[in-house]
């Protein structure tokens, strides 16, 4: 019998827990708040330290302590299309994790896109598993990467018979997704598992003016990201699989293994209201964002020296469809960075963005965004363009090696082996052809430009030096500063 998606079973008992007041002896040790420092309780408020308790013995009986959040989890996985989906709290990084560790094994190959995020290459090092590179082409206009084509993902598997799986990200950071139906089919006539990383699709399923998503496609598992574009509270993900070709039950215990032993209730609670208000009414909300979004997109594009992502994508080679509500904006022409894009809207105009790179900033438009918000926005690029006429610098595509990500050389050894191996750090001068004992990642948005048993290139010092330079943050590398690199003995 079908689940009633209006309910919310663990969202009503956590308001439940708070509504019976019970007498708490269990963790976490401020007691409902009423331990607290005062400035934690000005930071959250009482109403929400009164429910930051424990899964176990807390919202729920120590003895039966998986009830209501499988319950939900049920709920969820009809929401999304899925046999079986699992509430993560420590993101789509660990769902990732789980996945890689319950289809790879030491040695065993698995197709993954070079742009994929770094935490597909840790579950690499967790598993022992050998990468096989898609790379995707880089747009030269706006420096990102498009996304893993049809032909590409069949000409890998036909070339890699013995793959475990093939993982693709759609979408990718600035909306653009891949043809998922075709490469859905193509692993599935190959006997492989699909599995997408759909960490920046949360709401694809829900409104049909959006994307199709990885599961309606035919995907065997994703991993969505529930506090990146709906409500759920910052490090809330979902993951769901298909039992066809996953083993449901192992990847039940490499979800135990990889996530915390101690979840948050309020990011379980949160969760269950996002699946919610999506299943409810995630069509009208979202018709909204697309709209302001199009609004947007189409004011800004007739500023001089201004530029907005928007469908002109769809002719680039992989690139099936295009999530309006995702903002890719340069000023290239008015001599910015995208850095310095950032530093501009943040300081004079008090807008904060989801991120920048050498070229553009990226900006979310949700249903929690009004068409005010809009208006300030393209507000501030207007006043942007008129400060900076006749002052362009000419910073583009063509300039800087920050533009692109260096290529991709070739993976020596497994990513695991190198992470264990002997090695030692060397200035990155000296680093040219030895082979990388560490994972580098700028971040945002966390797509490895080197990473562990890869050869390093000159071309990838030239860009770690230049990154150096700009203040690149990256993670992953001993050396933050990017003066040494550690590499294999």
């Amino acid at each position: 019998m079908p689940h009633d998606q209006h309910e919310t079973p663990y969202l009503d008992a956590t308001l439940r827990y708070r509504r019976v007041g019970y007498t708490p002896f269990h963790t976490p040790g401020h007691k409902t708040g009423k331990g607290a420092p005062e400035g934690l309780r000005e930071l959250l408020g009482d109403a929400c330290l009164q429910v930051d308790v424990a899964m176990a013995g807390g919202v729920e009986d120590t003895r039966e302590s998986t009830h209501l959040i499988r319950l939900a989890e049920d709920v969820a996985a009809e929401a999304w299309g899925a046999d079986r989906c699992w509430f993560l709290v420590n993101g789509s990084t660990s769902g990732i994790h789980a996945l890689v560790l319950t289809l790879c094994g030491p040695g065993d190959e698995v197709i993954i896109p070079r742009n994929a995020h770094r935490s597909l290459l840790a579950g690499l090092i967790f598993s022992g598993a050998m990468p096989v590179y898609l790379e995707p082409e880089v747009d030269a206009l706006w420096g990102i990467p498009l996304t893993v084509s049809a032909e590409a993902a069949q000409q890998a598997l036909a070339e890699h018979p013995g793959a475990k799986a093939i993982f693709v990200t759609s979408p990718t950071y600035n909306g653009l997704c891949s043809d998922l139906a075709e490469v859905a089919a193509a692993a599935h006539a190959a006997g492989v598992p699909f599995v997408a990383d759909q960490a920046w699709g949360p709401h694809l399923r829900f409104c049909p003016e959006l994307p199709v998503d990885a599961m309606t496609a035919g995907a065997d598992a994703a991993v969505v990201s529930t506090h990146k574009l709906i409500s759920g509270i910052t490090q809330t993900s979902v993951l769901m699989a298909r039992a066809q070709r996953i083993n449901l039950a192992r990847l039940d215990g490499m979800v135990a293994l990889t996530q915390s032993t101690s979840p948050q209730v309020l990011m379980y609670a949160s969760i269950d209201a996002a699946r919610q208000q999506m299943a409810t009414r995630g069509a009208e909300l979202w018709r909204s964002a697309i709209a302001h979004a199009c609004w947007a997109r189409e004011e800004l594009n007739k500023l001089p020296g201004v530029r907005c992502l928007g469908e002109e994508t769809l002719a680039r080679h992989g690139v099936a469809s295009f999530d309006p509500t995702r903002l890719t904006i340069s000023s290239c022409d008015l001599g910015h960075s995208g850095y310095e894009l950032e530093t501009v809207l943040r300081d004079d105009y008090h807008i904060a963005v989801e991120a920048a790179d050498p070229l553009n900033v990226v900006l979310n438009v949700t249903y929690g965004d009004s068409r005010a918000d809009l208006e300030k926005l393209v507000a501030a690029f207007r006043d942007v363009a008129v400060r900076r006429a006749g002052r362009a610098g000419g910073f583009s595509a063509g300039t800087g090696l920050l533009a692109h990500a260096p290529a991709f050389t070739r993976q020596v050894l497994s990513p695991r082996e190198a992470f264990f191996a002997p090695s030692v750090a060397l200035p990155l001068t000296e680093c040219d052809g030895r082979v990388s004992a560490e994972m580098v990642t700028p971040y945002p948005p966390g797509i490895p430009v080197l990473g562990p048993g890869e050869a390093i290139s000159a071309e990838i010092i030239a860009y770690l030096q230049e990154g150096a330079r700009a203040g690149l943050k990256v993670h992953g590398p001993e050396d933050r500063t990017l003066g040494s690199l550690r590499v294999v003995v």
